[in-house]
C-alpha cells in the first residue's frame, strides 16, 4: 500500500487478526455455539470485503493521480518549450 492510509490498512489487518484469533480458539473449544461461530466468521468476511474495497478504491485513486500529475507535466513542458522558443524582446530597443 506504499504507505497511503496506513490508519486504514493498519486498522483493517488487526481487526482481521483478531478475528481470525478468536475463530481460532472459538474452533478449538468443544462448548462453543455454532451460531456464534457463524456470526464472527461473517464478520471477518465483511471486513475482509471492506479491505479489499478501500485497497481498490486508494489503488484508483493512486491511478487518477499519476494521470493527473502526468498530464500537468507534458502540458507544462509543452508551455515552457514554447516560451523558450519565443524571441526574447530587448527593452527599449526596438
Amino acid at each position: 500500500m506504499q504507505g497511503i492510509e496506513p490508519k486504514v490498512h493498519t486498522s483493517l489487518t488487526s481487526r482481521m487478526e483478531y478475528f481470525r484469533v478468536v475463530l481460532q480458539e472459538a474452533v478449538d473449544e468443544t462448548d462453543s455455539q455454532t451460531s456464534d461461530i457463524l456470526v464472527k466468521i461473517s464478520e471477518l468476511d465483511e471486513l475482509y470485503k471492506d479491505y479489499l474495497l478501500n485497497k481498490r478504491n486508494l489503488e484508483k485513486s493512486i491511478r487518477n493521480y499519476r494521470e493527473y500529475h502526468d498530464d500537468l507535466r507534458k502540458k507544462l513542458t509543452t508551455r515552457l518549450r514554447e516560451l523558450r522558443k519565443k524571441p526574447k524582446r530587448n527593452n527599449g530597443n526596438t
